[in-house]
């Protein structure tokens, strides 16, 4: 293809057979579709820069589509540049601002990045020198090129005087053409892929990175080392005080062996360097949002390598993005990088939580949250992980904070009771599907993992959810839900003796610790002790329903053949009627195998203790009611719903002393 358009384009145009916008049109659209291979780029690389007959019009199209598939090699940089400045055969003005533009565009795929550092003398002899003075600059106000161009001075050398140029924050350089770079990656990460199939397998510490390593600077010390000339862990290990990072550190910030450097050999400069260039970035970005532009394929691209970084390394959010994201929640559609955005807020650091929900929560609940339960459910989510970040800050012991362990206890206790009112009003939403309860639980889970280390870390208050939402989890039809509740619980039960045991004061009151109990004493009053919704046993709620109810709705389930009391038990409750039949249908089979193969009568219906009396006297099956339910727990234990077997033993006395003696486990 090169081969044709190389001969058509040393022809004249009154001289052809054919028009060559035909052979235009298809380089170019294979070169988007599939990219240059080296031997291709380089071919039409000189039909460009070398004397041709070709119209403006197609060498603009041309080198618009000049996309690499792989690495760009040293010499086709050479005859760009070769190819600059005035003199006969030289290509025209526009042409010449195009190549550079692409030389720009192509930068961060070019083999050798030191190419244009050794011809930094050849380039910068063609500008023209008076608009490098900065009286040009105080003159004719700020121009973005060379305000950027003495920044990067003044970011290496900071005894620069620059006058008052610098005022303000001064913007770095732009990507020219953001859609012609996605283009460029997509295509690069194509072909890289297809090289790496014909590869073998490399070892997992080593970072893949796609095309040729890049050569080493030759600014670096003597004896020190890149990243990219790490090969493997050992050489790592053996190298580690050799590295030398990068100039450009932002390059480096998605690379897992630079994260892993830093993790090991922390660099305060380092993390200086980083945080100051995104301050910049950040800004640039704010600016043209504030202004109504799209949101860039370059900010997207930069939060979601953030959010790797800060992954990786566990640390809170750097100033430079928190302040950003302040700002930018205001201009945020919530659809953009939603996730990565919250994503990015749940490593807030513990502060006070009211300054908190004034610059963050509050601002991100009314961009997110509208009608749909899903947008609760995703802010919900975002408390989630923050808990648990905060959780994992409280428990760290070299965490630096200014607040004391009663405000950090207080700020957590906050977010704590500002997510559970989420969680109500989610559920008060009908109707709460599976996907939506899942979240909840995901996030009292979370919560009873905390509390769980309150006995022994004065920052974390063990915080109950509230009574309405037990109570709605409570009476579920999904098995599932109706397990996590009951493991989440038996964690609390847990922390709270913990707690109560110790001698030193633990400030939890008796009231408090009652209330939670009547939690526990009403769900063995449904599932376990045939006393569902009294308010006679110690502590009991009756599950909130007020007892001018109880009358009416007793004669109802009364008509229907069923006893209130024990409507949601083991034996009848709609979520576990029909595993405990199915339980029982198994110990019948095992007890007619070890009778010769046949029992005399099988249980016809939910099984009661006045039905296993019968049962036993008729010749069937003869075990006891406490037997019988002790077996359910251990065959729903077997089947992957443990935690209502965990609840009750934890908190039925008789069960804690059997499961002691290693009885009915």
């Amino acid at each position: 293809m090169p081969s044709a358009s190389e001969f058509t384009s040393k022809i004249p145009a009154k001289q052809r057979k054919s028009k060559v916008s035909g052979l235009v049109d298809t380089i170019c659209s294979h070169a988007y579709e599939n990219g240059l291979s080296p031997d291709a780029l380089s071919t039409i690389t000189d039909i460009i820069t070398l004397s041709n007959h070709l119209d403006q019009g197609s060498i603009t199209a041309i080198i618009k589509s000049l996309y690499p598939a792989s690495k760009v090699l040293n010499d086709v940089v050479y005859r760009v540049v070769g190819s600059l400045g005035q003199g006969k055969g030289k290509p025209s003005a526009p042409t010449q601002a195009l190549l550079v533009k692409w030389l720009i565009m192509v930068y961060e795929v070019l083999v050798d990045l030191s190419v244009l550092s050794r011809l930094y003398g050849v380039l910068f002899n063609m500008l023209d020198m008076i608009s490098l003075r900065l009286e040009l600059i105080r003159n004719i106000a700020s121009e973005p090129a060379l305000v950027g161009f003495l920044r990067v001075f003044k970011d290496y050398y900071p005894d620069v005087i620059v006058g008052d140029a610098m005022a303000g924050r001064a913007s770095y350089f732009s990507h020219p053409d953001p859609e012609w770079r996605e283009r460029l990656l997509t295509i690069q990460a194509v072909h890289s892929r297809s090289l790496q199939d014909h590869q073998s397998q490399q070892s997992s510490f080593k970072v893949v990175r796609r095309g040729t390593k890049r050569s080493r600077v030759s600014m670096l010390p003597e004896n020190s080392v890149t990243l990219e000339e790490i090969e493997n862990v050992d050489d790592f290990v053996g190298k580690i005080e050799k590295i030398e990072l990068p100039n450009q550190l932002i390059s480096a910030l998605g690379d897992p062996l630079f994260q892993k450097y830093l993790i090991l050999k922390p660099s305060e400069t380092a993390s200086k360097r980083l945080n100051e260039w995104l301050l910049t970035f950040f800004d640039e970005e704010l600016r043209s949002v504030s202004e109504g532009q799209n949101e860039s394929r370059r900010l997207a691209d930069m939060l979601e390598k953030l959010l790797g970084y800060t992954r990786y390394t566990k640390k809170v959010l750097c100033s430079s993005a928190e302040i950003f994201l302040q700002s930018y929640i205001n201009h945020w559609d919530a659809i953009s990088d939603g996730h990565t955005v919250l994503d990015l807020l749940s490593y807030l650091p513990i502060r006070p939580f009211n300054d908190l929900q004034e610059m963050f929560f509050d601002l991100l609940e009314s961009a997110v949250i509208d009608s749909s339960v899903e947008s609760r459910v995703m802010i919900l989510n975002f408390y989630t992980s923050l808990l648990r970040h905060w959780t994992v800050r409280l428990l760290d012991q070299s965490s630096n904070t200014a607040m004391s362990n009663e405000a950090l206890s207080t700020s957590f206790t906050s977010l704590i009771v500002h997510a559970d009112i989420l969680c109500l009003s989610i559920l008060e939403t009908l109707p709460p599907v599976l996907s939506t309860i899942s979240s909840i639980l995901s996030f009292y889970e979370t919560l009873a993992t905390s509390i769980s280390h309150a006995p022994t870390n004065p920052k974390i208050r063990i915080t109950t959810p509230s009574s309405e939402v037990i109570y709605r989890l409570t009476f579920t039809t999904s098995l599932s839900t109706l397990s996590r509740l009951c493991s989440v619980l038996s964690t609390y039960k847990t922390a709270f003796e913990a707690a109560m045991s110790r001698t030193e004061g633990n400030g939890y009151p008796r009231e408090y610790v009652n209330h939670f109990n009547g939690f526990l004493m009403d769900i063995c009053n449904c599932l376990w002790r045939n006393r569902a919704l009294n308010r006679e046993d110690a502590n009991a709620l009756g599950c909130l329903v007020p007892p001018t109810v109880l009358p009416a709705l007793r004669t109802y389930v009364d008509g229907l053949g069923h006893s209130l009391p024990t409507l949601f038990s083991l034996s009848n409750s709609t979520t576990l009627c029909a595993l405990a039949i199915a339980c029982f249908r198994d110990l019948e089979d095992a007890g007619a195998e070890a009778e010769d193969g046949s029992l005399s009568t099988r249980q016809a219906g939910p099984v009661t203790q006045r039905s296993l009396t019968v049962l036993g006297s008729e010749g069937g099956l003869k075990i006891s009611w406490g037997n019988y339910r002790l077996e359910v727990l251990k065959w729903l234990d077997e089947r992957g719903v443990k935690g209502v077997r965990e609840l009750m033993f934890n908190t039925m006395k008789h069960l804690m002393t059997a499961k002691g003696a290693g009885n009915g486990i």
